[in-house]
């Protein structure tokens, strides 16, 4: 009994094609078949020494700092949350934060904003890969974006439905954006 040159699996002599997975076999190829080897995920993802991404724990390092930077920039945002909370709680509808939490969140996703085009650029440098860095500025544009809106929102220029919407139009732009690139990159 014959066997395909692909899977090994038993094939007639007559048959032209593999039964089990459909390869040609017409052109019979010298040899043992060629078994397929998968590999498991974290062979690959926790494979010491082999390209190791150590940006991740530098995102976590810059993650932890800009919290620190924000306590000591508003010292009182657990009980700024508190009576945010409360006043809530009293009305049963939504109520406009304290200033001092709009500002914290203008500050936190300005920073985590700027901190992904600091670690797309670090990856760049690092890795040479043109879409993580692409990915890393579109982020770091979408939260710096979105640190203005809410900037505009604690200034009272603008009403929160307004950051909402505008939010998703600059989401949507930078998403076209990222695949317009992606696709040009791949071309």
């Amino acid at each position: 009994m014959a066997t395909c040159p692909k899977c090994g699996a038993e094939v007639d002599e007559d048959d032209q094609f593999c039964g089990s997975c459909g390869a040609s076999l017409t052109a019979k190829a010298e040899g043992s078949p060629v078994k397929e080897h998968y590999v498991r995920e974290e062979d690959v993802c926790f494979e010491a020494g082999r390209h190791a991404d150590y940006t991740g724990l530098v995102s976590f390092g810059i993650f932890l700092l800009i919290v620190g930077i924000i306590f000591v920039a508003n010292p009182n945002i657990i009980s700024d949350f508190h009576a945010w909370g409360q006043a809530m709680a009293n009305t049963n509808a939504f109520a406009k934060p304290p200033l001092g939490l709009i500002n914290s969140a203008a500050l936190f996703f300005g920073l985590i904003g700027v901190s992904d085009f600091f670690v797309a650029g670090i990856r760049f440098v690092v890795q040479k890969r043109r879409r993580r860095i692409l990915r890393g500025a579109l982020n770091g544009v979408g939260l710096v974006v979105l640190s203005y809106l809410l900037y505009l929102y604690g200034k009272g220029t603008l009403r929160g439905l307004s950051v909402l919407a505008l939010e998703a139009v600059a989401i949507g732009l930078l998403v076209i954006v990222y695949a317009t690139a992606r696709y040009l990159i791949m071309k």
